[in-house]
C-alpha cells in the first residue's frame, strides 16, 4: 500500500478531541475554528502559519435570570460554525447539552445568547457558497431544523417533528440553495432554503446516516451520505427518482462519520472519514476509490472540510487524535 503523507499535521494545544471544525476566511486568512472536547471551548488555528489561540467566549446563558443559580456554569461546545459578516467572524455554535448562541470570535462577546431552557443543539452548518451568510440547525432530538442569520433575529423554521438528525449541509449555488439533513434511522431528506419545501427524501432502511453533502454531477445536484461503512449517492433530478445513481462506495471497514465533496477541473470527489482512522477520496461519477486510504489519525476521523489553500485543493480532516491533518487532493486524484 502507497502511504501519502499530510501536507501538515498540527495538534490542538489542549490536546483534546476535535468534536468539530470549520473553516472560514477571515480578514486575515483562513481560519479553522474547533470545537475543543476537554475544556468545552473553542480554539482556532491559522494553517499557513500553524498558529493556535484560545478563544475565550461569554457564557451563552450569560443573560439568563437563573444564571445567578449556576456561577460555576460554562460554555458546553461540540458542534461550530462561522460566517464572515460585517466584517467579523460571527460564531454559531451549541453543544449536546448546551443551546444554539452567537459570537463574535474575535471579541468574545455575545451577539444572541441562550437561556437554559433552550433545546440542546443536535447538528449545525454554515450555508457555504455566494448569498447572504446563514446558519441551519438541528435541536436535539429534531424537533425542529431552523434557518439563522448572523444576529439576534428570530429563525425561519424549516421542517419540524422530523426524526433524529445527526448531520446538516447547506449551500448556495447548486442551481438552487439547498439543505440537506441526515438521520440516525430516518433516512436524509434535502429542502430547498428559500421556499422551504422538500426536494428529495431518500430512504436508507433504518440505517445510520452520521455525514451528509451536496454536490453537482453532470450539471444535476446530488446528495451525497455516509450510511454506516457505505457512501451513497443520489440526484435530485427528477430523472433519477430515488434510487442511488450507482452501487454504494465501500471500502471504509467502520462507520463513515465525515463527508465533504469537491470538484477538481472536470472531476467531482468526495471525501470521507470513518472510524477506521482512515480518510478516503472517491470519483462520484464513477463510483470508485481514488489511490489508498490516507492515514494519519489515530483513531476516529469526525470531521472532514474541503477547502482551496494558496491555490491548491486540500481535504482537512481531524478526529478524536487531537490532530488537524491537511491532505493534497490533487496528489491523489491523478
Amino acid at each position: 500500500m502507497r502511504t501519502q503523507s499530510a501536507m501538515l499535521s498540527s495538534e490542538v494545544p489542549s490536546s483534546s478531541r476535535i468534536r468539530d471544525f470549520t473553516l472560514v476566511e477571515a480578514a486575515a486568512g483562513p481560519l479553522v475554528v474547533c470545537a475543543d472536547d476537554r475544556y468545552g471551548g473553542v480554539w482556532t488555528w491559522d494553517p499557513l502559519r500553524d498558529v493556535w489561540q484560545e478563544r475565550p467566549l461569554a457564557f451563552a446563558c450569560a443573560g439568563d435570570p437563573l444564571a445567578a443559580q449556576y456561577p460555576d456554569a460554562e460554555n458546553n461546545i461540540d458542534s461550530v460554525a462561522a460566517v464572515v459578516s460585517g466584517g467579523r467572524v460571527v460564531l454559531a455554535a451549541g453543544g449536546d447539552e448546551q443551546g444554539f448562541a452567537f459570537w463574535n470570535l474575535e471579541s468574545g462577546e455575545l451577539i444572541r445568547g441562550a437561556s437554559f431552557e433552550d433545546p440542546y443543539l443536535a447538528a449545525i452548518t454554515e450555508v457555504r457558497g455566494e448569498g447572504p451568510p446563514l446558519f441551519v440547525t438541528a435541536t436535539q432530538y429534531a424537533e425542529e431544523v431552523l434557518m439563522w442569520g448572523p444576529s439576534a433575529e428570530a429563525p425561519i423554521e424549516l421542517l419540524n417533528e422530523v426524526g433524529r438528525i445527526a448531520c446538516l449541509t447547506a449551500s448556495h449555488g447548486l442551481g438552487a440553495s439547498l439543505a440537506a439533513a441526515g438521520g440516525m434511522d430516518e433516512g436524509v431528506a434535502v429542502w430547498d432554503l428559500l421556499t422551504g419545501e422538500e426536494v428529495g427524501s431518500f430512504d436508507t432502511e433504518e440505517k445510520r446516516v452520521l455525514a451528509v453533502s451536496l454536490a453537482r454531477l453532470a450539471g444535476d445536484p446530488i446528495v451525497v451520505a455516509g450510511v454506516e461503512e457505505e457512501i451513497h449517492v443520489w440526484g435530485l433530478a427528477d430523472e433519477h427518482g430515488d434510487d442511488p445513481i450507482h452501487d454504494p462506495l465501500t471500502g471504509h471497514e467502520d462507520a463513515v462519520v465525515a463527508l465533504d465533496t469537491a470538484m477538481i477541473g472536470d472531476r467531482v470527489l468526495a471525501v470521507s472519514g470513518g472510524d477506521d482512522a482512515t480518510v478516503r477520496l472517491w470519483d462520484l461519477a464513477t463510483g470508485t476509490q481514488l489511490g489508498d486510504p490516507l492515514i494519519g489519525h489515530e483513531g476516529s476521523v469526525e470531521r472532514i472540510q474541503t477547502a482551496i489553500l494558496n491555490g491548491r485543493h486540500v481535504a482537512l480532516s481531524a478526529g478524536r487524535d487531537s490532530k488537524i491533518n491537511i491532505w493534497n487532493l490533487q496528489a491523489t486524484a491523478r
